[in-house]
């Protein structure tokens, strides 16, 4: 099972598996659909979109790397707006909102994941938006709706994630027994990792559980 410590870290796996697998996937099906409607120029131009939107989507990543924030808003609206039907736009969704949060603009932050919720229809990339809005709805002080995103993701793989930050909810929210309960149960996922998940992520997890005062056996999920 592969752990991911960092949304970057979950976002990079998600990018690299659709660079290796979406154009086949996607390739597929249009062959399917030019064979039916015998539609060789329309396969022909839905790959030059594809291509365009690649080509966008890397301009854009280029742009964020050389921090010129505004170009690479630019690029990530043109991909929402003139190829939001590539998984392209959904990435550049994710880096907006990442942006959107980092200058604090939480609303349009939201607004980025909601939009990646409602159209990308790709589990990963939903589940990553889901994981985002709930630390935005925690950094807000809304406890509840952060818990409510929680509960909508489905992926074993991001357990670990889901668990320790949940605990850092119940800490907020002063329940400290379902704080303690939920970083015993990261740090039970990490054991149960096949990879070698990082000392550093399982000492901050400990530290955590001493700060509230012991690590209790887990005994089940807190609701």
């Amino acid at each position: 099972m592969d752990v991911y410590t960092t949304e970057d870290e979950q976002v990079e796996a998600i990018k690299k598996w659709w660079k290796e697998n979406w154009l086949s996937l996607v390739g597929g099906v249009l062959i399917g659909i030019g064979i039916l409607f015998g539609g060789k120029y329309w396969i022909d131009t839905k790959n030059y979109h594809a291509a365009a939107a690649s080509m966008e989507y890397e301009a854009m990543v280029q742009s964020m790397a050389q921090n010129k924030t505004l170009e690479a808003e630019t690029r990530a609206a043109s991909l929402l707006g003139q190829y939001a039907d590539t998984p392209y736009a959904a990435f550049a969704a994710l880096s907006m909102a990442k942006i959107k949060t980092e200058a604090d603009d939480l609303v349009a932050a939201k607004s980025h994941l909601r939009w990646v919720l409602d159209n990308s229809g790709q589990e990963e990339l939903t589940q990553e938006a889901l994981i985002r809005l709930a630390r935005i709805y925690l950094a807000e002080n809304n406890y509840d709706d952060a818990l409510a995103q929680l509960k909508l993701v489905k992926s074993d793989k991001h357990k670990i994630v889901i668990e320790e930050l949940k605990g850092d909810i119940y800490v907020a929210k002063g329940e400290t027994e379902n704080a303690r309960t939920a970083y015993s149960m990261a740090l039970a996922e990490m054991d149960l990792s096949a990879d070698n998940t990082s000392s550093r992520l399982r000492n901050f997890l400990q530290m955590k559980i001493d700060d509230l005062g012991g690590s209790p056996i887990p005994q089940g999920e807190p609701g």
